[in-house]
């Protein structure tokens, strides 16, 4: 009689552990499919900034040289500034096309992670790049400017102001976007090193 009454409780018990093994796997699944959805609304951000960079690049590439070459600048000049621009456009468009091969919402974790780690590190790393090439650039446009402009000229005061502030303004947009990048792309790496732990 006791033995079945031992017998009957650890049914109970086991059948008990069955149904919370359970529900602890439903509520795996449903907090995976959360941080994968939510990996996935951060993709879609990710791919938008990157993809109005690219809407931008490319009217600077086109815009910037016919500009300069108008205004009478050396040749040297605006080929350095079409190649400089097309460079950038050029290797944003490979970080899109890195981007666009990531599948969050199936993908192997494992894979996401280093496709997601080259592009954090392309743009934390793009600075070293970026601010040198700008300075030497933005010397090389006052030097043009000047040359063709001279100092005292009414329109010259107007266009080294209107570039004065479009350096400042360009600068900020510029460092906002890279560090909303660096930004996603580290939530998204977190969230991945979450669900490989569970």
């Amino acid at each position: 009689m006791e033995n079945t009454f031992i017998s009957h409780e650890l049914e109970e018990m086991r059948s008990q552990i069955s149904i919370l093994k359970q529900q602890l796997e439903k509520q795996t699944i449903i907090n995976e499919e959360h941080i994968r959805r939510s990996m996935k609304s951060k993709m879609s951000s990710l791919n938008k900034t990157v993809g109005a960079t690219i809407v931008a690049g490319l009217f600077a590439t086109i815009f910037c040289p016919m500009f300069f070459y108008y205004q009478g600048c050396s040749i040297w000049f605006v080929s350095a500034t079409a190649l400089m621009l097309a460079v950038c456009l050029g290797l944003t468009i490979v970080q899109k096309m890195n981007l666009g091969r990531i599948d969050v919402s199936q993908g192997n974790l494992v894979e996401t992670a280093e496709k997601l780690s080259k592009v954090k590190t392309h743009y934390k790393k793009w600075y070293r790049v970026a601010i040198p090439m700008i300075i030497i650039w933005l010397s090389w446009t006052i030097y043009e400017m000047v040359g063709i402009l001279g100092v005292d000229n009414p329109y010259a005061i107007g266009f080294y102001c209107g570039a004065g502030v479009g350096c400042i303004v360009g600068g900020i947009i510029g460092a906002r976007i890279n560090r909303k990048v660096v930004r996603h792309a580290s939530e998204i790496l977190a969230q991945i090193e979450e669900l490989q732990k569970d």
